[in-house]
């Protein structure tokens, strides 16, 4: 499919930017970097656009989020799903002697892996960023995965008991692996109980879609559907192989990631006001520089222990208000003195001839 396919008919932000090249001042570094890059780029691909047709209706959204609230009330008691959890973990437990398929899982885990998938989304989206001249994929991409941090407190707040330590867990849960199982020290030997939903299963579905939208109308259809379906596929073999997530921790996990990706969607990104953030609009280098800085500085702060990770989620907000603050008077000093060169100065008086003094010498 041309990427042309998914363009509306609106003015483009482009047409009032006459370098059509590299959106960046070349240097050896970035003539290195980009320009084997644009070989991959259809003639004519200046303006990002976010891939994909925006949903139509919420009613798929309202079902999968009842979905995973049935979900979450079948392991709130020891019914059916949590007894088909257990038998399944059980399974885990005898199948993971084969080496070679421990191995196998583990590399397919990586799929759903926040610091491997999330880095590799940030690069394409700063590939993005440097060819449209616009922090625009940047902001879709830390807005969507900043709400990954509320499915982190959804977890902690559910507080079901991890899978990799089930013979301890009987100890502690005799009725099974259900929500709010959360005790003080972890149930004995168990880590904190964080276990629904599955945070690979969100990450295999959110990340992935995010790749799509970013740079899916340079891809073929098959290398679009393939990045959909197969990611989430395999997490979910994986974990459940390795006895990293309950079966029903997966879907969970699944619907979620959709519900977001699909919010995502609804959102114009490539036309969506930026209000003050529009004095960053046309993006400098500097300016996507600063951006990815601070977006790693966020991506890294729930790795922090506690302390260390309030202090920088009060400094990085800091940072990037002042540097908007900074940006913003910078643009009026500069508009005010374009300003005054335009104006027109005040005519010089005419000075009037002089009668010359000189007189014919006798």
């Amino acid at each position: 499919m041309s990427s042309e396919s998914n363009r509306s008919t609106t003015a483009r932000r482009s047409d009032a930017i006459t370098d059509r090249g590299v959106t960046v001042r070349d240097d050896a570094v970035v003539r290195q970097i980009i320009t084997p890059l644009r070989r991959y780029i259809p003639v004519g691909w200046f303006d990002w656009e976010p891939y994909g047709k925006r949903p139509k209706s919420w009613w798929p959204d309202l079902f999968m989020f009842l979905g995973f609230l049935g979900l979450a009330f079948f392991v709130s008691y020891p019914s059916w799903l949590v007894r088909l959890d257990w038998e399944v973990r059980m399974w885990a437990v005898d199948a993971n002697d084969v080496q070679w398929l421990r191995d196998l899982a583990k590399a397919g885990a990586e799929f759903g892996q926040a610091r491997t998938v999330a880095t590799v989304t940030l690069l394409i989206a700063i590939w993005c960023a440097l060819r449209s001249r616009s922090i625009r994929p940047l902001l879709m991409y830390v807005i969507s995965f900043i709400t990954l941090a509320s499915i982190l407190g959804m977890k902690h707040v559910l507080g079901r008991p991890l899978s990799q330590h089930p013979f301890a867990l009987q100890e502690v849960s005799p009725d099974g692996p259900l929500l709010f199982t959360y005790h003080s020290e972890g149930g004995g030997t168990i880590p904190d109980a964080t276990a629904f939903p599955s945070g690979h299963a969100v990450n295999s579905i959110l990340l992935f879609g995010l790749i799509v939208m970013l740079v899916g109308g340079v891809l073929p259809a098959w290398a679009r559907r393939t990045l959909l379906i197969a990611p989430p596929v395999i997490v979910f073999c994986s974990q459940v192989f390795l006895g990293q997530h309950w079966l029903s921790d997966e879907p969970a996990g699944f619907l979620l990631g959709l519900i977001i990706i699909r919010s995502a969607k609804r959102v114009p990104w490539h036309t969506i006001p930026l209000g003050p953030l529009s004095v960053f609009d046309p993006a400098t280098r500097r300016t996507i520089l600063i951006s990815v800085l601070l977006i790693l500085g966020v991506m890294l702060t729930p790795t922090l222990h506690l302390i260390p990770a309030l202090i920088s989620a009060a400094i990085l907000p800091t940072l990037g208000l002042i540097w908007l603050w900074l940006s913003i008077k910078a643009k009026e000093h500069r508009e005010a003195l374009e300003a005054d060169a335009e104006a027109p100065g005040p005519e010089d008086p005419e000075i009037p001839n002089q009668p010359s003094d000189s007189r014919p010498r006798a």
